[in-house]
């Protein structure tokens, strides 16, 4: 099967045109005018079939059919994806592929239209914004070989947002919604277009309680794009968005006591955070001939972020042996200095007499990244060439204040400024991928290089003024290869292998000028791939993928080893495990305007080990001393053992469906201790398995261009926790949203 451009606008998605095809999960569409073009991912070869790994898309049909309230709901769909939903939005959005630490979605590269959206992909790589889900069209998971011409992180997978189309004729669309928990939300998006090309103007706010007492969450968004038709070889698009959120919201979490006494409790009504993104694109493509084509993918983003928090004004992570040892001084004169750290709820109900701390960061990137897609036929058979470099930069403004009061910000009276430093990185990456197709096969071999230099400065730390600066280089060669057999009729098993690679993060509470800093090296791992995807009979599409990852050096979070640094080095560690994902249309199968349909995705994590000597510090209250205990052979944490996402849903043609869910997470451990028993901090112990239902409706007045939908997460009310990470974090209670979308 061959594809065609629409209007020589940028490169066709490679998931969403794969799925559609050879029958991924997501329902997605197979005509090739349906595709909006838009994004860079452009590995995609001629013969879809010889995509060498695994991959999945979520396309619009599901994500209109699901009704998700964020992201964290909809990507629970893809096979090997594991979710952990800290707030009732998604907005820290926590994201971990084939059993890799979700937190903050670090070891998961995200990409908008092909653009990096995390803070700094390569100096603090954590996720605090996500596209909104109005502005979504398809949302698409690469695993496998295939992901080395994306990076920096090559480890667990790729999640990319595509935004919806540009128009070629005027056209818009308004949505509306409430629910309970004081929701509500508002979207709209207008555009029109020609021969010229097109533009598209969309925005939208959201609003509602968040999962706990005095938790609201407040998020504002608007973007313009626009397509133009330079000429007949030259394509240009633009982009510029502005995001905004403001949250009521701070990362700490329960300890253990008043969890069990009140899981919604919150003692910190003070916290805040607050975000405010600026980015901009531009994807120039070059058509040079029928057989080549030069894209070119510049991007920038400036996110201003802050977090305001009563927690960690006098009891900070880094601080924890002082606390053991004698009191700490208070940062206000109302706040007692005689608390008891060690008693559950000791400072809690304390905090607003303690002053805050305040972590305002800045965080500016820009990348330019020309890739040229050549098709040949060197040693007389078929061959498809993707190559490119990529230059990229960060600015990284890392700030910490003390506050004499809950509310203080940056310019109280009696803040102090505690910490001053600056993390800049300059990148250079490259890739060559080539497919080579020899009859009922197809050979891919790939290299990805990566060359970075980060130098961290600190002009004030710990109160005082310092002059401090130092430099650290890392160039990676990352080789993978991948293998596809199509000789039985749509039907690809496929097999890979690539090295992955992520750099190393900063640490949030000490600076590396710290004498107790330990600095976190880059992680390696060897990444293995055997699956196949199938559409054997109408109406039904099938995939399963055997993984392996093995681990030289997997960072993982420094709590789950008991100690004071955010992030450590945890040596040779092991993935192993199976995905299975399903779709059967009973209707299509039979030509019914009747569908019922069936739905799901499966990962069986068996493996999940440290495979080396590790040091787990503990600490024993009643002896008051530190011990260490060797967790070779443990799991590692947040890490489930089993992940489910399945649905049984209903569609007519007359335009009714609706659909329940059920989602499914196994136990899982927090630290390298797996340990069962919490601790009265809450930040260790067993987190129970998790199981929840969800619904959903759409109905649509076709004449009139509307439709009305419903939707009800967590169906049950069940209350159980999702993170033990600073504390306990419980999920969203019950909701039902309603609303009417009206389309023109």
């Amino acid at each position: 099967m061959r594809t065609r451009k629409i209007a020589r606008s940028p490169a066709p998605t490679l998931i969403a045109l794969a799925i559609g095809c050879i029958g991924g999960v997501a329902h997605a569409q197979s005509s090739p005018t349906a595709l909006p073009a838009i994004t860079v991912i452009e590995a995609l070869p001629d013969r879809l079939e010889a995509i060498p790994g695994s991959v999945h898309a979520i396309g619009p049909e599901q994500l209109e059919a699901q009704r998700p309230l964020s992201i964290m709901e909809a990507v629970r769909e893809a096979p090997g994806v594991h979710v952990v939903g800290e707030d009732a939005f998604g907005l820290n959005l926590n994201i971990g592929v084939r059993g890799l630490d979700p937190r903050r979605s670090s070891r998961t590269l995200l990409l908008e239209d092909g653009a990096p959206i995390q803070l700094a992909p390569y100096a603090d790589p954590t996720t605090h914004y996500h596209t909104p889900l109005e502005r979504i069209r398809r949302i698409e998971v690469i695993k496998g070989s295939g992901q080395i011409v994306h990076g920096p992180q090559t480890v667990g997978g790729v999640i990319n947002f595509v935004t919806q189309d540009v128009p070629r004729k005027f056209q818009g669309s308004v949505q509306a919604s409430a629910g309970s928990r004081d929701f509500y939300g508002l979207s709209a998006s207008v555009g029109t277009g020609g021969d010229w090309g097109g533009v598209l103007l969309s925005a939208s706010q959201k609003e509602g309680d968040g999962t706990r007492r005095g938790n609201e969450h407040k998020m504002t968004d608007v973007s313009i794009k626009a397509l133009l038709n330079l000429n007949a070889r030259n394509t240009l698009m633009l982009k510029y968005g502005y995001f905004e959120e403001d949250s009521k919201f701070g990362e700490a979490g329960l300890d253990q006591a008043r969890y069990e006494r009140d899981p919604y409790a919150n003692p910190f009504r003070d916290d805040r955070f607050e975000l405010e993104r600026n980015a901009a694109q531009a994807v120039h493509t070059f058509q040079i001939n029928e057989e080549a084509k030069l894209t070119t993918n510049m991007y920038y983003s400036k996110v201003d972020r802050a977090s305001y928090r009563q927690l960690d004004a006098i009891a900070e992570e880094d601080e924890l042996e002082t606390l053991r040892d004698g009191d700490p001084v208070p940062l206000s004169g109302a706040c007692p200095a005689n608390i008891d750290y060690t008693v559950p709820n000791g400072f809690e109900d304390f905090a607003r007499l303690c002053g805050n701390n305040m972590r305002p960061r800045t965080y500016e990137t820009f990348g330019i990244e020309p890739r040229l897609d050549l098709k040949h036929n060197t040693f007389g058979i078929q061959n498809e060439l993707v190559m490119g470099v990529r230059l990229h930069w960060e600015d990284v403004s890392r700030k910490r204040y003390n506050g004499a009061f809950s509310t203080a910000r940056e310019n109280s009276i009696g803040t102090l400024l505690r910490d001053d430093f600056r993390i800049k990185t300059d990148a250079l990456s490259g890739y060559v991928q080539n497919t080579f197709y020899v009859g009922n096969w197809s050979l891919t071999p790939g290299v990805r290089y990566e060359q970075y230099r980060q130098t961290f400065s600190a002009s004030t730390e710990d109160f005082n003024p310092v002059n401090a600066r130092l430099s650290d280089k890392n160039d990676k060669v990352l080789p993978g290869f991948g293998v596809t057999w199509f000789g039985i009729p749509d039907t690809t098993v496929f097999a890979g292998v690539h090295r992955g690679f992520a750099p190393p993060r900063p640490d949030a509470t000490l600076s590396p000028f710290d004498a107790d800093y330990v600095a976190v090296s880059p992680e390696l791992s060897t990444n293995y791939e055997l699956g196949m995807r199938s559409a054997p009979l109408k109406g039904v599409q099938l995939e399963a993928t055997l993984f392996r990852i093995d681990f030289k050096n997997q960072i993982v979070p420094g709590q789950s080893l008991g100690l004071g640094q955010t992030f450590a080095n945890g040596g040779e560690t092991r993935k192993e495990g199976l995905e299975l994902g399903g779709r059967i249309d009973f209707g299509r199968m039979n030509g019914s305007a009747h569908n019922v349909y069936l739905k799901g995705s499966y990962t069986h994590l068996w493996t999940a080990r440290f495979e080396n000597d590790v040091l787990n510090t503990v600490y024993d209250a009643a002896r008051n001393e530190i011990g260490e205990v060797n967790v070779n052979g443990n799991r590692t944490p947040y890490a489930p053992r089993h992940l489910l996402a399945a649905a049984i849903g209903y569609e007519h043609a007359s335009g009714f469906d609706m659909r329940l869910g059920v989602e499914h997470i196994s136990e899982q451990y927090t630290d390298g201790l797996n340990s069962k028993t919490p601790l009265p901090d809450g930040q260790s112990g067993e987190i129970d398995a998790q199981t929840i239902f969800n619904a959903s409706a759409n109905y649509r007045l076709k004449p009139q261009g509307m439709t009305l939908f419903l939707s009800a997460a967590n169906l049950t009310d069940r209350t159980y926790i999702v993170s033990r990470v600073n504390g306990i974090h419980v999920n969203r209670p019950r909701q039902v949203i309603a609303g009417v979308r009206w389309d023109f």
